[in-house]
C-alpha cells in the first residue's frame, strides 16, 4: 500500500443525489478508510458509495453509504502514489457541501476531499487507466448545466458548457485596497481552490489608478475567458468602463466578470453570492470562490452615467448625501475594513447634512407620491404641493434654471423660488459640507501605491491541506507552500511566481482611451436627454431638501447592506431610494441599522421608486457623488440602464 493519507476523515454525506441512470460502477477504496470496499456508481448528479462492513466473527455490519453531488465539486484530479513501486493509481473528488452549522440554522460550505484508490490490477498503468476514466467522466458532467443534466437523464442532447482550454482567466489584484489583505487573499485562498479545478489562470497586481482599465482597454480578449478581481468594487468598476472605452466594446463587455472580496465593502461580491444562494455573511471569501470555481454566468444590467465630466459605466449604484458621504469620508479609516462604514455613519450623523436638489425620473409604472406623505395618492398635478415636496411635471426652460452651480460659473440660486410648506423660500440647503472629516484618498479610491510590481502566475497549484500524493504530470503539490509551473517545473515560492513573458497579453502601459468612443460605436441611450437639456416631458421631477439619494441595481451595498432584496442581475430595474430632510438623528440610525435585513424599506422615511432611468441635480454646493463607490466630479448626474449587456460570473 502506497504512503498516502487523507487530510481528514470521510464523512457519512446524506446529501441529496437524484435517482439517475449509472454512467460508470466499479469497486474502489477510499482513503482514512483502508480495510473498506466501496461499491462506487456514477450518475449524472454525483457519486454513491456504499460499503458493507463485517465484524470478526464473519457478520454483516452497518452499511456505509456516501452521496456526493456534483452540484458542490468542483474538480476532480488523477494522483499518484509517492513511492516509485506503488502500483495503485489514484482520483481525489474536490467537494464542498453545504452543512448546518453546531447550534445554529444557517449552513456554510466545508471543504472536503475524497481520494478513491483504484487497485483492481497488477500493475500501476493498468489502474491508472481505470482512474483517468472517471476522472474523465466527473469532468465532464461537472461541464454541464442543470438543465443539460435534465435533458441527459431524459435522452436530451448534453451541451457542453466548458471553458475553452486555450483560454485563461486573467486575475487583477489591487494589494492596498480596503484592510490591504487582497495579496495574501490571492496566495491563500484563491489559489488553492482554484488548482483544483480546470481552469487556467495568470494574475496582475495593479501599480496604479486607472490600471486595471488600461488593461482591460488593450486586452487581446481572444486569449481570456473572463476577468476576475481580487478587490473591493473599485477595481471591477475600471474593468467594465476600460472594456467599455474599447472600440469593439459591445463584444468586449460580453468578456465574464468575476469578484473575490478583497476590499471594505465588496458589494458586488455580496450581490453575486446572494444571486447564487449563497450565504453572504457566513464565510463571504469561501463561497464567493466556489461559485467562480462553478464558472458559471449570467446577464447583468449596466447603467450608462452622464456626468459634468463625461460618461462613465456603472454596474452596482449612484449616491448622493449621507451614503456618500459615508462612502468618501471614511476611506481614511479603510484598515479596519467593512467596520469603517459603521464608524463614517456614527461620525456623519452626529455631522448630519442636508441637501437640496431636484430628481427627475422616469418610472417603470406610474408615479404616485407615497401615501404617508400626500393628500392622496392619484392624481398628480403640476406644482402640486405634497408635505414638504413639491412633484413638478414641467422643467425650467434653460440647464441654469435647472441646477446651481458653483460661484464663478452661474447663480447659485434657481431662477424661481421653491414652495416650501405652501410658503415662498430660496433657501437651499441647512448645511454645507465641511472639512471637519478630513479625506486621506487618491482619487482612484482604492490605490495609494504606485510602486508594486506587475507579477504573472500560471494555474499554481498551491495547497497545504491537499493529500501528500503526486499528479500525474509529475507537478509536486505538497506541505511547504511550493508554486509549481504547469510545465513542472519545482519553483520554491512563498510570494507569487514573477514573469515577464508574453506582456502583450497583459497590457500595462499608460495609452487609454475614452469612454466617449463606446458612445460614437452606436451605445444608444434613447431615455436620456443631454445633460444640458431639460428631462423629457413624461418623466417626474421631485425637488426637496434630502439626507440621501441612492440608485442601486443590484441587492447589497454590503454584507450588511440589504439595500434593494428585490433586485435581480438582469430586471431592467434601477431601484431608487430617497431619504428627506426632517428625519431626526435617532430615526437615522435606526434606518441605516435595519438595512441588514432590508426592512428600511417599511421605514415612512424611505421612499422607493423603480425607475428606468433619472436625473439628480443638486442644488447645493459643495457636496459628494458616488459612482460604485467611486468619486465622480460633483454636479448633475443621470443615468440609464442598459438590459443585460454584460455578464457576470454566478451560478
Amino acid at each position: 500500500m502506497a504512503d498516502v493519507t487523507q487530510s481528514h476523515d470521510v464523512a457519512i454525506v446524506t446529501s441529496s443525489v437524484e435517482a439517475c441512470p449509472s454512467i460508470l460502477e466499479d469497486d474502489f477504496g477510499i482513503l482514512g478508510q483502508a480495510s473498506v470496499v466501496f461499491q462506487t456508481t456514477m450518475i449524472a448528479t454525483g457519486l454513491q458509495c456504499k460499503s458493507q462492513l463485517k465484524t470478526t466473527s464473519g457478520k454483516a455490519a452497518k452499511q456505509q453509504t456516501i452521496e456526493i453531488a456534483f452540484k458542490d465539486v468542483i474538480g476532480c484530479h488523477c494522483l499518484k502514489g509517492t513511492k516509485e513501486d506503488d502500483e495503485y493509481a489514484y482520483f481525489c473528488v474536490y467537494s464542498y457541501p453545504s452543512l448546518k452549522k453546531t447550534f445554529s440554522k444557517k449552513t456554510s460550505r466545508k471543504r472536503r476531499d475524497y481520494t478513491f484508490v483504484v487497485k483492481k490490477f497488477p500493475t500501476h498503468e493498468e489502474n491508472k487507466a481505470v482512474a483517468d476514466k472517471w476522472q474523465r467522466e466527473i469532468a465532464r458532467c461537472l461541464k454541464v448545466k442543470d438543465d443539460d443534466i435534465r435533458n441527459e437523464v431524459s435522452g436530451g442532447d448534453v451541451v457542453d458548457t466548458a471553458v475553452p482550454p486555450e483560454k485563461r482567466l486573467l486575475i487583477l489584484i489591487n494589494p492596498f485596497s480596503g484592510p490591504g489583505k487582497a495579496l495574501q487573499i490571492y496566495q491563500k485562498h484563491v489559489v488553492p481552490i482554484l488548482a483544483e479545478t480546470d481552469l487556467q489562470f495568470s494574475m496582475v497586481v495593479t501599480e496604479h489608478a486607472g490600471h486595471a482599465k488600461e488593461i482591460a482597454q488593450k486586452l487581446d480578449l481572444s486569449n481570456w475567458y473572463g476577468i476576475v478581481s481580487v478587490s473591493g468594487d473599485g477595481l471591477t468598476y475600471e474593468v467594465l468602463n476600460g472594456l467599455m472605452s474599447r472600440p469593439d466594446w459591445d463584444k468586449a463587455i460580453q468578456t465574464p466578470l468575476g469578484v473575490i472580496p478583497g476590499g471594505s465593502g465588496n458589494a458586488m461580491c455580496c450581490s453575486v453570492n446572494y444571486a447564487s444562494g449563497e450565504p453572504v455573511m457566513e464565510n463571504l471569501l469561501l463561497h464567493s470562490m466556489f461559485v467562480l470555481a462553478k464558472h458559471k454566468c449570467r446577464p447583468m444590467d449596466i447603467c450608462a452615467v452622464d456626468t459634468v465630466a463625461g460618461r462613465v459605466y456603472s454596474c452596482l449604484s449612484i449616491s448622493w448625501g449621507i451614503i456618500s458621504d459615508i462612502d468618501l469620508e471614511s476611506e481614511r479609516f479603510r484598515r479596519i475594513g467593512n467596520a469603517r462604514f459603521t464608524l463614517g455613519a456614527a461620525v456623519r450623523i452626529a455631522g448630519l447634512r442636508t441637501y437640496r436638489g431636484r430628481v427627475s425620473f422616469l418610472p417603470v409604472v406610474p408615479y404616485h407620491p407615497p401615501a404617508q406623505r400626500s393628500q392622496s395618492a392619484t392624481g398628480v398635478t403640476d406644482g402640486e404641493v405634497y408635505g414638504t415636496y413639491r412633484v413638478i411635471t414641467t422643467q425650467p426652460t434653460s440647464f441654469q434654471e435647472s441646477q446651481s452651480l458653483p460661484e464663478g460659473l452661474s447663480s447659485a440660486v434657481p431662477a424661481e423660488k421653491i414652495l416650501v410648506n405652501g410658503e415662498s423660500s430660496t433657501e437651499l440647503c441647512e448645511d454645507h459640507v465641511d472639512e471637519s472629516f478630513p479625506v486621506d484618498r487618491h482619487e482612484d479610491g482604492d490605490h495609494v501605491d504606485s510602486t508594486f510590481p506587475v507579477v504573472r502566475q500560471d494555474s499554481d497549484h498551491v495547497d497545504s491541506t491537499f493529500p501528500v500524493v503526486q499528479q500525474e504530470d509529475d507537478n509536486r503539490v505538497d506541505s511547504t507552500f511550493h508554486v509549481v509551473k504547469q510545465d513542472g517545473d519545482h519553483v520554491d515560492s512563498t510570494f507569487p511566481v514573477v514573469r515577464q513573458e508574453d506582456q502583450d497579453n497583459v497590457p500595462g502601459n499608460n495609452t487609454t482611451t475614452t469612454n466617449s468612443e463606446a458612445e460614437s460605436k452606436g451605445i444608444e441611450t434613447p431615455l436620456l436627454a443631454p445633460l444640458t437639456d431639460p428631462v423629457p416631458d413624461d418623466w417626474y421631477t421631485l425637488e426637496d431638501n434630502f439626507v440621501t439619494i441612492c440608485a442601486v441595481y443590484q441587492t447589497h451595498l454590503g454584507p450588511d447592506v440589504f439595500m434593494a432584496p428585490d433586485a435581480s442581475f438582469n430586471d431592467a430595474i434601477i431601484h431608487l431610494f430617497l431619504v428627506r430632510a426632517g428625519i431626526s438623528r435617532l430615526d437615522l440610525l435606526g434606518l441605516l441599522s435595519s438595512m441588514e435585513n432590508g426592512s428600511h424599506r417599511e421605514s415612512p422615511w424611505v421612499e422607493e421608486i423603480k425607475v428606468k432611468a433619472f436625473r439628480i441635480e443638486p442644488l447645493t454646493f459643495p457636496g459628494t457623488l458616488m459612482v460604485d463607490g467611486e468619486h465622480v466630479e460633483y454636479g448633475a448626474i443621470q443615468a440609464q440602464i442598459l438590459p443585460s449587456l454584460a455578464q457576470v460570473m454566478s451560478k
